[in-house]
């Protein structure tokens, strides 16, 4: 019976710490996002990191742990984008849930699989960016087009870091 309750305590802790490194490494992307990216004259459009970290997130943590994930990075890519309050914390809260199941259902959690999901998510993303400026402000749909395909271009670089950030968290939470 003791035994039993050490295992459940490691478990509990193991999630907490994850949970805490996690939350860690979202503010830190929300710096980047922030207050680094915005300023990097030589990009032809401002990247978008923080879903991309949050499906990373998601993606280890799974459906309930990650939609927490996703409503946080929402929030705070909110107030990085300087968005309609809910916009991107409705999105991602969402599309972290669904991330999450896939990963505990379908997907390995693998680069592959994380990549994929990224690029679905910045097109989505992308979308709800436009959908206010497409459909009642009547903007040019090319232009806008070709900004959601500029931002996705550079954005997937980032792919890389933040896939093996999140992954070195995982492995740092399940050594302590």
């Amino acid at each position: 019976m003791d035994k039993s309750r050490r295992i459940v305590r490691r478990t509990r802790t193991r999630r907490t710490l994850s949970f805490i490194y996690h939350a860690l490494f979202l503010l830190i992307v929300f710096v980047v996002q922030a207050l680094v990216l915005p300023y990097v004259t030589s990009l032809p459009s401002i990247p978008l990191i923080l879903p991309l970290a949050a499906v990373g997130a998601a993606m280890f943590e799974g459906g309930a742990r990650g939609a927490i994930i996703g409503l946080f990075a929402g929030v705070l890519t909110d107030m990085a984008l300087t968005q309609p309050i809910a916009q991107f914390t409705v999105v991602l809260t969402l599309i972290c849930l669904v991330v999450g199941v896939l990963s505990d259902t379908v997907f390995a959690q693998g680069f592959a699989p994380y990549f994929v999901l990224c690029v679905g998510t910045l097109v989505v993303c992308a979308f709800a960016q436009m959908f206010t400026l497409l459909f009642f402000d009547g903007a040019d749909p090319r232009w806008l087009f070709l900004e959601a395909a500029r931002q996705l271009i550079v954005s997937l670089p980032f792919t890389v870091p933040l896939y093996f950030g999140t992954r070195g968290l995982i492995k740092r939470s399940s050594e302590e």
